[in-house]
């Protein structure tokens, strides 16, 4: 396997390729540069990259004087030979998304949507920093490796397989506590697999040998071409936790510095092939509507200007999440569909429109409003990972028996797959990560059926009870049991889909609220009870809100 070929000063044999390396510098001073719509860039150079204080990477594209290219083709979006929609065209122009989702958007969980539906998945987030830093940080984050490579099981994915019959016939990896198991494949024979990998950071060099390292460890390249799963790098700047804040990464980077987001994109633009395309996932700015609308402007213009190749605008900005959740701004992609494909020129700039997903229809109603080239989903797809599906229906148009047995072969198909592919342990733990991975799917998936079953909601978080995909499947089939002979199903709590779905959980519980003055007590729905009774509630709310908070682990919108 061939890596990107680097240069180094200190390297170099004598004066004559001191000289040759300075020359080669003035050259990108004096190239011509091009002209698009009132910004001036220097996008038409791949592969020349600043000098950082790892290495200096090979010149491999140079503009020539007079405007033409040399034998390797311009990498950068805004090149006339690889625009924005050829990228997006290459990759099968997909219309159904499935959303980064630190913890969650693992392999198997991936292969789940692709199988009901889903065109293109984003990988977890991946911190740049930390990636670059340590190889075993890599191992426990990525989860993308070459076409048919044997994949290696972390101690937690052995332990979450622990008393099945698979387990017979493992190779152990020689120097190593990892074992050998089943080969790579992103998706079934046949099926189309496109496949982007997300990062966060502030550092454009970390960022790009964060990129770059993904590339080498999934594929090869081969004169400048990547021959690998991955189609795609996407810069994360549309994390509101506070952990993103912190790292100044995420929805805060681009509200604090969009001239480094640039700097990021015009860095990954020029070190990668050009084949991979360059992404930036974000929120919009405050007041889009009224005075947020010339920042929202001033974004895409200078994103295009860096040469991203695809945007993902998500319809809230960053105070709008969890309990401050509000309706998904579509009126404001339309904006950026709008702006993007003028001021680009091209018009299919491809544009994925990202919020206010909870049923199948909504998919085509937002993608007729925004008029964007794709939906992605994060939230209601972990519900239903079958909401892209062909022909499905609205759960308001299902009987609940049948919601029921969907959902149940939801959780066994993923455990199928999860079998196969243990998802890795990312940030949930060295030890128990893998299946904390599988948990926090599984309580997604029968989330309003454990509300009322709540001794196997308990089971289900007990961190020494349920550990492996053998516990889960008993529990997946102790719960199915339990709905064999139900007499009237219009009569559950879990029958109402408008009030007990895991999605509508931050939005109703905003819904509800209600402002009240200070010192004015809240209307509670303890009131009228005897204190006995008011006593048992509290013990079952306080013992609710413990087994929620093992369950719900993994999950950061970004």
């Amino acid at each position: 396997m061939t890596t990107l070929s680097h240069a180094s000063f200190g390297n170099c044999s004598s004066i004559s390729s001191t000289f040759t390396v300075l020359a080669v510098m003035m050259m990108v001073m004096i190239i011509p540069v091009r002209q698009s719509r009132g910004f001036v860039t220097r996008s038409n150079v791949r592969g020349l990259v600043g000098i950082s204080n790892r290495r200096i990477f090979s010149v491999n594209n140079i503009v020539d004087s007079d405007g033409g290219q040399n034998q390797h083709s311009a990498s950068s979006s805004l090149s006339a030979s690889v625009s924005a929609s050829s990228h997006w065209e290459r990759l099968g122009a997909p219309i159904f998304v499935m959303a980064p989702m630190v913890a969650q958007s693992d392999l198997p969980f991936r292969r789940l949507c692709r199988e009901h539906g889903t065109d293109l998945c984003f990988t977890q987030m991946i911190h740049a920093s930390n990636f670059c830093e340590s190889t075993q940080f890599q191992d426990s984050h990525l989860d993308i490796y070459h076409p048919g490579e044997k994949m290696s099981l972390s101690q937690s994915a052995v332990s979450a397989l622990k008393g099945l019959d698979v387990d017979k016939g493992v190779q152990l990896k020689e120097a190593s506590n990892q074992k050998l198991w089943t080969e790579y494949e992103e998706a079934s024979d046949g099926m189309s697999t496109p496949l982007i990998a997300q990062i966060a950071g502030h550092d454009p060099d970390l960022m790009s040998e964060a990129a770059q390292i993904i590339l080498r460890r999934t594929g090869e390249i081969i004169d400048g071409e990547y021959h690998g799963p991955v189609s795609g790098i996407d810069i994360n700047c549309g994390c509101p936790q506070g952990i993103a804040r912190k790292g100044k990464y995420g929805a805060f980077l681009m509200e604090e510095s969009l001239d480094v987001v640039c700097d990021i994109v015009t860095r990954l633009r020029q070190d990668l092939p050009s084949e991979v395309l360059v992404s930036v996932k974000m929120r919009i700015p405050q007041h889009v509507g009224t005075s947020g609308d010339a920042l929202l402007e001033e974004r895409v213009q200078k994103l295009i200007d860096a040469g991203v190749s695809l945007l993902t605008i998500h319809g809230r900005n960053l105070k709008e999440n969890k309990t401050n959740v509000a309706k998904c701004n579509w009126d404001a992609i339309a904006k950026v569909v709008k702006i993007a494909r003028e001021y680009s020129q091209d018009d299919n700039f491809p544009i994925i429109a990202n919020g206010g997903i909870e049923h199948p229809s909504d998919v085509q109603k937002c993608l007729d409003y925004t008029g964007a080239s794709a939906v992605m989903s994060s939230e209601a797809l972990l519900e239903n990972p079958g909401i892209f599906e062909s022909r499905a229906k609205d759960d308001m148009n299902l009987n609940p028996q049948h919601i029921f047995d969907r959902q149940i072969k939801f959780c066994h198909r993923y455990l199928d797959l999860c079998t196969l592919y243990p998802p890795v342990p990312g940030s949930l733990g060295k030890e128990g990560g893998s299946f904390n991975c599988m948990r926090s799917h599984l309580f997604k998936i029968i989330y309003r059926y454990l509300d009322e079953q709540p001794d196997l909601r308990t089971k289900l978080g007990h961190s020494t009870e349920t550990i492996s995909i053998a516990d889960a499947r008993q529990l997946i089939n102790d719960l199915e049991g339990r709905y064999t002979s139900i007499p009237n199903w219009d009569d559950l709590k879990s029958s109402n889909v408008k009030t007990s779905s895991w999605y509508r959980r931050h939005r109703d519980a905003k819904l509800n609220s209600k402002m009240r003055k200070r010192g004015q007590k809240p209307e509670s729905e303890l009131s009228g009870l005897s204190i006995a009774d008011k006593k048992a509630a509290l013990k079952r709310r306080i013992q609710k809100l413990k087994d929620q908070n093992k369950n719900q682990s993994g999950v950061i919108k970004i």
